[in-house]
Order: C-alpha cells, then structure tokens, then sequence
C-alpha cells in the first residue's frame, strides 16, 4: 500500500486497485487495474472506522442498541491514540466517533484534532446535547461532517440546526425508518420543514431489533413500496440511506447500480467500541465474536480475525441465488436478516 497527496485529494495503491478520496468534498472512489475484478475487500486494513469513543448518554432510548445511559463508560485517551497510530498505518482514511453521545467525552476536541493531525478525516454522530461553541468551532476545523440523530420531539432541531449552520458545519440529519416514524418521514419528503434549509442530507437508517421490539420493523410491502416511490420522486430534499436498507431499495427501487454499496463491514470497514474490542459491525456489540485490542493489533485483527473471516466467506458464498438482485445487495444483512426489507424474507419470496 502506497498513498500519495495531491492538494486535498489523497491516492492510496492497493493491489490492483486504487482509492481516490477528497478530504475536503467527501468524494470517494476505487479503480481496479485493467484485467481485474472491483476489490472485494481491502486486504490492507479498513478505509473508515466507527469508533464508540464513549457510551454515555442522557437520553435513555428503549430502542438504542448499545443500551448508552448516564453511567456510561468513556475510551481512554490512551486507547484512542493507539488506535489512530494504527489506523494510520492500515491506510484508514475516515473515523465516524459515535456512541452513545461522542462530543460529551471529556477529551471530545483532542481526540478530533489528533485524528486530523495524523491525516484521517473524523466526523461524528451526536444526539444534539452538549455541543458547546467551543466543540462547533472545533467541528468546522477539524471535521469532515457531524449528523445528529432526531428523535420526537422534532421541533426542537430548529434551533440547533441553525446554530449549527452558523459554524458552516457540513450536517446531516439520521432518522430511523419504523413504523412510527415512516409516515412522518414521507410527509417531510413530500413537504419538507422549513427548518431541513439548512441540511447537507437527510440519512434515513434501517431499523435493528437488537434489544427492542422486532415489531417496530416496517415489513409491510404496500408501505415500503410507497415509501421508497416517495423517495424516488422525491426533489426537494438531499437523500441518503444506511447500508441496511440496500434490500429494500434495489426491491422498491430504480437505482443506477453505481450509486449502491452493499454492506462493508469486515470488507472496508469496521467498529471498535469504547472498552477496544473490534467488531465487524457495530451491531455485533452484544456477541462474542470480536477481536480484542488490547491483545492484538488493528491490522491482525482485521486480517486474521475468524469472525472477520467467516463473514467475508458468507459474503463471497451469496445466498439468495434466484433473487435479480443478488450482485447489488449481496445477500442483504447477515448479522440480522429479519431487517431485509425484501421479498426473500418473507413468505412472497422471489
């Protein structure tokens, strides 16, 4: 692995293919040498890391997958620099810090700074508390993007979306699709708030049942068709989707395939949480099957790992072998397949 700079744009040689990514647009790209297939995985180490840099949280969510409350646990700033040490040396070329709330860890704006300084661009995903002036101002300086994850009630980002604005912070907003906020969701699409302005996207996350009630899962195939021909006609606002909810675009959807990305995790990235185990998936977080940092390093975890492995394996197998779709999606989400909102998993199967 190679990496070159050119002004913001940074070229890493792989074998056999190349990365090309904008530090300051966000823009990303592979090509593969001529005569070879697109890279199924970066044997290198991962492109973008999502770091848990702590799991404390006030908001107490009955659906929130990693349980984050008041009592939870912060990363050592000494486990976060050897991470980045290591990620620098595995050609990672993004950091998303979540949580639980990322910017209320106690070292929040060391942590972005030490994450730009060793050439990796940090963003972050925030429940909108805590985000002091002193924290924006280091947003802008430091970090690609933020989002904030909105919850009801919903009128209360108004006035931290535009204060936010007035840092130019490039900003996201993340909604979970269930079934009590799809049709919540299709009204914003078909008449936006006044107060999504000042939004780069709109980021629409599939719902897990990981320690919550399955039965907020959206599986009715009218509502999904209707909510994802929304999306398709939808002009006014900026529109982005999880990785989750590729089945149920390239089902209800008419996507140019060079826009959807299936799944990446253990293939282009991975998750560490706050106590340093790294998982494939963030959604992992309540098995066994991680690799543990205190014992190993970023890269023989990444490379070795059996659980990184055997998922890689079930991926290169495939699995919905009749299903049109198979290529794009790739068989959906393996870790909780009941989320796959596609006709395979239910008795209309394709």
């Amino acid at each position: 692995m190679r990496q070159k700079m050119h002004g913001d744009l940074s070229i890493v040689q792989h074998r056999h293919y190349k990365t090309f990514f904008n530090r300051k647009t966000g823009f990303f790209m592979r090509i593969e040498e001529k005569g070879f297939s697109e890279p199924f995985w970066s044997e290198d180490g991962p492109e973008l890391l999502d770091i848990s840099i702590t799991n404390y949280c006030t908001r107490n969510c009955h659906f929130c997958y990693r349980q984050s409350n008041k009592n939870g646990n912060h990363m050592s700033i000494e486990d976060l620099k050897n991470i980045i040490n290591q990620a620098k040396d595995a050609g990672v070329l993004q950091i998303a810090l979540g949580g639980g709330n990322p910017n209320q860890h106690p070292h929040f704006i060391d942590i972005i700074r030490i994450i730009r300084e060793k050439g990796i661009i940090p963003s972050y995903t925030t429940n909108g508390e805590g985000l002091t002036d002193n924290i924006l101002l280091a947003t802008h300086k430091y970090c690609g993007a933020m989002a904030i994850s909105i919850y009801p009630p919903y009128n209360r980002y108004k006035e931290i979306i535009q204060r936010i604005a007035s840092f130019n912070i490039k900003l996201n907003l993340h909604i979970i699709l269930k079934n009590d906020t799809v049709h919540l969701i299709t009204n914003w699409l078909l008449n936006p708030p006044c107060w999504l302005s000042n939004i780069n996207a709109l980021i629409i996350l599939n719902y897990k049942p990981i320690v919550s009630s399955p039965n907020e899962m959206v599986t009715d195939h009218e509502t999904l068709a209707n909510f994802y021909r929304i999306v398709s006609e939808c002009k006014t606002l900026k529109i982005g989707f999880d990785s989750c909810c590729i089945p149920g675009i390239v089902t209800w959807m008419r996507v140019n395939p060079s826009l959807i990305e299936s799944c990446e995790a253990a293939r282009f990235s991975a998750f560490i949480s706050e106590d340093m185990k790294m998982y494939p998936c963030s959604f992992m977080v309540h098995t066994d099957e991680y690799g543990d940092l205190h014992k190993s390093t970023l890269k023989e975890i990444w490379q070795h790992n059996k659980t990184f492995i055997t998922l890689r394996e079930k991926r290169l197998d495939g699995r919905c072998i009749n299903c049109s779709h198979k290529d794009l999606c790739k068989g959906g989400c393996y870790i909780l397949p009941e989320i796959n909102q596609c006709r395979y998993y239910s008795n209309d199967k394709i």
